[in-house]
């Protein structure tokens, strides 16, 4: 009678282990089938990004020295210095304070109300005009924090003096020597690719796989604004425009500004809507 309940004492042990087993089994699947879609959806953006892609509250920090309430329908990827860098064990936490420093995010905005997605219809908007031509949308990417320094004012006239450069000291890369035109374009000075393409024994300034750029000049002449176009874009045939410019002296921020091409004579209000916009968040 003894060994009848032994036996069956060990076999319910063993039915308990092995469901045990099978449960943590299912569990870790679960998990990494999760983390893998993530890491799909995301693509290049580690897990932990693609969970802060969209955050979970408004974003209370510092932001170059100023201290913002940013709606949580307007922050994507948002990253504090805390975080961790490349090279790094990835380190993000959803617990910030609002002494954190912001060391980067984006925002994508409609031009010229500068509204970011916060409803359906704004999201459906932005899906629908990604691919057109008079795409009204644009691409904010904040940087600040510890890499502000890296970025800064002079990051600006550093790309200037390379484009500028290579019209006294041509390159061995013809792709990268540049003219000056004669002409400005909505008041900015225009550089093209100077001579001709190799390939195609065409003026090189006509070849779509060149850009234009453009830089805008305070009185004293430094530069303040630094603008690269594309022709065209390989996978729609849309040439977009990045811009660049600096928050300083209001605050230490960096920003590339992406648009459509044809919006290239709105570049100043732009600018000064992004501007604005940032400067909205701040909490006096």
């Amino acid at each position: 009678m003894s060994n009848t309940k032994s036996s069956s004492g060990r076999w319910i042990w063993r039915i308990v282990i092995f469901l045990t087993l099978g449960l943590a089994i299912f569990i870790g699947y679960s998990v990494w089938k999760v983390q893998s879609a993530r890491g799909r959806l995301a693509g290049s953006f580690p897990t932990e990004l693609t969970v802060l892609q969209y955050t979970p509250k408004d974003v209370i920090a510092d932001l170059g020295g100023m201290k913002v309430h940013i709606p949580k329908h307007c922050a994507e990827y948002v990253e504090y210095d805390s975080d961790s860098t490349f090279g790094e064990k990835r380190k993000f936490s959803l617990q910030h304070l609002p002494a954190s420093k912001l060391r980067g995010f984006e925002i994508d905005v409609r031009f010229p109300e500068m509204r970011c997605q916060d409803n359906d219809a704004m999201r459906e908007d932005r899906r629908r005009n990604f691919l057109s031509r008079e795409n009204p949308w644009i691409g904010i990417t904040i940087n600040s924090g510890a890499i502000y320094p890296k970025l800064g004012a002079g990051a600006i006239d550093a790309l200037v003096m390379a484009v500028t450069d290579t019209i006294d000291k041509p390159g061995k890369f013809w792709f990268d020597n540049f003219e000056r035109l004669p002409t400005s374009d909505f008041g900015l000075e225009a550089y093209v690719v100077a001579g001709m393409d190799p390939r195609l024994g065409k003026p090189a300034r006509e070849s779509l796989d060149t850009y234009d750029i453009f830089i805008h000049r305070i009185a004293e002449g430094a530069a303040d604004t630094y603008i690269t176009c594309n022709k065209t874009d390989r996978y729609n045939g849309i040439a977009t425009c990045q811009m660049i410019f600096g928050m300083a002296p209001r605050a230490s921020v960096y920003l590339k500004v992406m648009f459509a091409r044809s919006q290239l004579p709105h570049w100043s209000k732009i600018k000064q809507s992004t501007f604005d916009l940032l400067t909205s968040f701040e909490v006096r």
